[in-house]
């Protein structure tokens, strides 16, 4: 029996022990519940972080790295210049259509009137010459200050 008794007592004694250290544990594991918290926070702060740059990467990456096919903007960019270019192209043709028409109505215009303009042409250049040979040329700054 004295020894159940101190069989007993040991366990007692080390149940007081254990009992004396259990609110430093409790103390221990709240601290570090609460630093895990912490660490899983700056974790998500530097995982949101990784992905804006790793988008920021990827954008910069498909505009200027070659060896990446083009890009949505690149190719949206593309997209819009061919059709600016094939506008260009269209309004050049009609510009073109227009002044031939303009060309042909106004010969039909001289025509019908019975205008000779290469007559009306030599005619003006033989003012202008006889006008810069008697002095009275337009350019002379003596006359026109």
């Amino acid at each position: 029996m004295k020894e159940l008794g101190e069989t007993v007592e040991n366990l007692i004694a080390k149940l007081n022990d254990i009992e004396s250290k259990l609110p430093k544990f409790e103390s221990s594991i709240n601290n570090l519940r609460k630093e895990n918290e912490n660490i899983r926070v700056e974790l998500d702060k530097i995982n949101e972080s990784l992905q804006d740059i790793m988008a920021l990467y990827e954008v910069v990456s498909n505009q200027i790295n070659p060896f990446i096919g083009v890009s949505k903007i690149t190719a949206t960019s593309l997209e819009k210049l061919e059709r600016l270019e094939s506008e260009y192209k269209r309004l050049k043709k009609t510009i073109d259509e227009l002044t031939n028409d303009l060309v042909i109505l106004g010969s039909l215009y001289l025509t019908q009137l019975n205008i000779d303009l290469d007559k009306i042409i030599e005619e003006v250049l033989e003012e202008d010459i006889i006008k810069a040979m008697s002095g009275e040329d337009t350019h002379d700054t003596k006359n026109n200050e």
